[in-house]
């Protein structure tokens, strides 16, 4: 079982973790944020320090303080995770709106972006795509508890492999409270 870090580390080098090939995949799970979600063999997970706590700390594209990400082993796609307890005083609806306003500035201005909705580990989840020339980039935020997430997926276009493959990876997360 892969487990997180639960420190207050300063960015910089991450903690890194790899699924060995061997193994059919590793259960990670994430004190910090809690939240778990299943890696794929031969994938890694890269933890960096911080918190997030803040949306002046947030840009699209960006690394953002305490983030975990799960890649594969090529670079040909990745998952980017995070969470920010909801300020004092902001609804869980007004967090999300303002993630939202963050996120539509996409990657860079060519790229085309939809959105829709659907849920996560039980979650009603609001879905950014930005279609770029050469990655797609799918954001889901959500809120659980007190605590606002993210969950971005990049991936080469036309890598149905690893595409398929992020989205069991999105499909794996629960949350340790539910």
């Amino acid at each position: 079982m892969l487990t997180s870090c639960t420190s207050e580390e300063s960015s910089g080098t991450p903690k890194t973790t790899d699924v060995p090939s061997s193994q059919s995949a590793s259960q990670f799970v994430s004190e910090r944020h809690s939240y778990h979600l299943e890696v794929p063999a031969g994938w890694k997970v890269a933890e960096y320090g911080g918190t997030w706590t803040d949306f002046a700390q947030f840009s699209p594209g960006a690394e953002v303080p305490g983030e975990d990400v799960v890649s594969a082993p090529d670079g040909s796609g990745f998952l980017v995770t995070n969470s920010m307890a909801i300020p004092r005083g902001m609804s869980p609806d007004e967090w999300l709106a303002e993630l939202e306003r963050l996120v539509t500035t996409g990657p860079n201005n060519s790229c085309r972006q939809t959105t829709d909705t659907d849920v996560v580990a039980g979650e009603q989840t609001t879905i950014t795509r930005h279609l770029c020339a050469h990655m797609e980039y799918v954001g889901r935020s959500l809120t659980h508890g007190d605590r606002g997430y993210y969950f971005t997926m990049g991936v080469q276009s036309g890598n149905s492999t690893t595409k398929a493959t992020l989205e069991g990876v999105v499909a794996s997360i629960g949350f340790a409270h539910q």
